[in-house]
């Protein structure tokens, strides 16, 4: 009995490891074959018993999974339950008086199918497929023996409960309905491991005047309704309904399908034809990755003819694609500068004239120095602006000094600082020197009580009024101060 057991195990082992071996693909460049659906299935027919005594019909039920593991090859485990019925109603035999026996049969059974469907060359997969299979499982018998409607004393019954070892074989034929179910006409004979295998219908009589010698055998006529349960997006129908030329032929069509490849950009756009969903785009035209030519604001007018390409979202559009934006009743800037510049038209503005009492800056100098600081720049720049928007206008530039030298030196240092001040505004702003009148008054008219300070080193200017230009002072100081242009040109030319 250990042995059978074993027998039974390897099989199911070897069964195990060829599914494992078929399965593994990864190694290929090309998968040979595609995944594909799981087959479930229900059976239900006639179960009886073939033995020593007649039998009437049976019943029977099950369950099975069924896995591919090739095109040819699959597995398939199954559960089941039957009952089968018999009878002997000859006379003068031990069987005298015997008015039936009852089978009841469980098992589950591991099974190795082979499918006929791809052996004649691979052709395309057909409606029908012939297969065979063989297996073994393992289950529980419990057999009655009755004699005029009680149980039967001196006939070997077999008690339920106990597993018992079994082979099993039969074969099939399916028809396809559709890509996801099918329906099959099956047969398969179970034979019981161990003596237990001639006392299926209760008895075991060997003698060849009766059906069987030896062994009683079990047999399942069924109709089964098979499902394929996966995704048909992503996976094939069972292999055993594919065949290996599908997959050649689809990828020969497909090649065969493919258009042929052209560069030709008969646009210029830079998108090849076979890629182009406007072929004939006007020339210049922004396209996009689809050679369409570019509509950036989606109002139905391509880029190129827009004269408003961003058009503000939510507003119609004309023929020249400009938003049609209603008024909304504010002045803009164009109206803004209209009404100023009216406004300003309207002002009588008094006659510059030198008799006016003009407010000019001074500009200050660092001790014993005449060159112009840039921190004065900007007063000297106002002084500009007057008198160029003032043509007519004379100004008397009049240097000063502290009190730190003699005064030769700083009579002399304040008419540097003057003439300083009058280079500048020549030079820089393009100013006439004509207009300007030179006066220096050394360390005269301080504006600060102290003996060095630098508000008393400055050049004051104001509006000329017939005053006089004064020479350099000549009292025996050649040079006072140092200074020299960090300057040069004139606004004009960029300064």
């Amino acid at each position: 009995m250990t042995r059978k057991v074993l027998f039974v195990l390897a099989m199911i082992a070897s069964f195990m490891i060829a599914t494992e071996t078929q399965a593994q693909d990864s190694g290929l460049l090309f998968k040979s074959k595609p995944a594909d659906m799981w087959e479930i299935g229900l059976s239900g027919g006639h179960f009886f018993t073939a033995g020593d005594l007649d039998y009437k019909p049976g019943f029977g039920g099950g369950i099975h999974f069924r896995k591919a593991t090739d095109y040819l090859f699959s597995i398939r485990g199954e559960v089941m339950y039957g009952v089968s019925k018999g009878e002997y109603g000859g006379t003068g035999t031990r069987f005298d008086g015997i008015s039936d026996h009852t089978t009841k049969f469980l098992a589950g059974e591991l099974q190795g199918v082979i499918s006929f469907n791809n052996m004649k060359g691979f052709k395309k997969a057909r409606k029908t497929n012939l297969y065979m299979y063989v297996g073994a499982g393992a289950g529980t018998l419990d057999v009655e023996v009755t004699k005029n409607g009680a149980t039967a004393d001196g006939f070997d019954g077999v008690s339920g409960g106990k597993v018992n070892v079994h082979a099993v074989g039969g074969a099939g034929i399916s028809y396809k309905v559709s890509p996801k179910f099918n329906i099959a006409l099956d047969h398969k004979v179970i034979s019981i491991f161990g003596n237990k295998g001639d006392l299926l219908d209760g008895v075991q009589f060997r003698n060849s005047n009766y059906i069987t010698a030896n062994r009683d055998l079990l047999n399942y006529t069924t109709l089964r309704l098979n499902f394929n349960i996966g995704d048909a997006a992503s996976k094939s129908e069972p292999l055993y309904w594919v065949s290996p030329w599908d997959l050649i032929a689809d990828d020969l069509a497909e090649v065969k399908a493919r258009p042929k490849f052209d560069l030709t950009d008969t646009d210029k756009d830079g998108i090849i034809d076979m890629l182009d969903k406007e072929i004939n785009s006007p020339a210049g035209a922004m396209v996009d990755t689809k050679g369409v030519a570019l509509d950036s604001d989606g109002d139905g007018i391509p880029d190129h003819e827009d004269k408003e390409p961003f058009s503000p979202p939510g507003y119609k559009v004309d023929s020249e694609g400009l938003a049609q934006i209603p008024d909304p009743g504010y002045a803009t800037e164009n109206d803004v500068n209209r009404i100023v510049d009216a406004k300003i038209a309207g002002i009588k503005f008094p006659s510059v004239s030198s008799n006016m009492n003009w407010f000019l800056p001074m500009i200050n100098f660092n001790n014993n120095r005449y060159s112009i600081k840039s921190t004065e720049y900007g007063k000297l720049h106002n002084i500009a602006s007057v008198m160029k928007q003032n043509p007519s206008l004379r100004v008397v530039a009049t240097g000063y000094t502290d009190q730190t030298a003699s005064n030769c030196y700083n009579d002399v240092l304040s008419y540097n600082r003057a003439q300083a001040s009058i280079d500048y505004l020549v030079s820089k702003y393009g100013i006439a020197r004509d207009r300007f009148v030179l006066n220096w008054g050394g360390e005269n008219n301080t504006l600060a009580n102290q003996k060095s300070s630098m508000v008393n080193r400055r050049v004051e200017f104001k509006v000329a009024r017939g005053e006089s230009g004064m020479g350099r002072p000549n009292c025996g100081v050649n040079n006072a101060g140092k200074g020299g242009s960090n300057y040069s040109g004139n606004k004009e030319a960029g300064y």
